[in-house]
């Protein structure tokens, strides 16, 4: 194998340093997307976590504080509506499927 030349070895130290300078500044300056769940979840849930659904006076009030109250209020009885679908569903062929609850 043959040697490369230092100077081509510096420049392209140099372009990933610059390259990795200016994703941080970038990124420091809020530029780019905060991602705080895969975008298939961001996408079932419209949209990101952090996202600003209400503002009350200087108070906002993100999707993520609506999820945490929505799960503490009504959990139980979401859990319940979707085993009640599944059994009924399950039992049209006459036999009734076990139900295990993991909450």
């Amino acid at each position: 194998m043959g040697t490369v030349n230092s100077k081509y070895l510096w420049m392209l130290i140099f372009i990933l340093l610059l390259t990795n300078f200016l994703t941080g500044a970038y990124a420091f300056m809020g530029e780019l997307p905060k991602v705080d769940s895969p975008k298939i979840v961001q996408d079932s849930i419209g949209g990101p976590l952090e996202e600003v659904v209400a503002k009350v006076g200087d108070e906002e009030i993100t999707r993520a504080d609506v999820y945490q109250v929505m799960k503490k209020d009504h959990e139980r009885e979401t859990i319940d509506r979707l085993i009640a679908e599944a059994v009924e569903k399950q039992s049209k062929n006459g036999s009734k499927p076990t139900v295990e609850r993991f909450d």
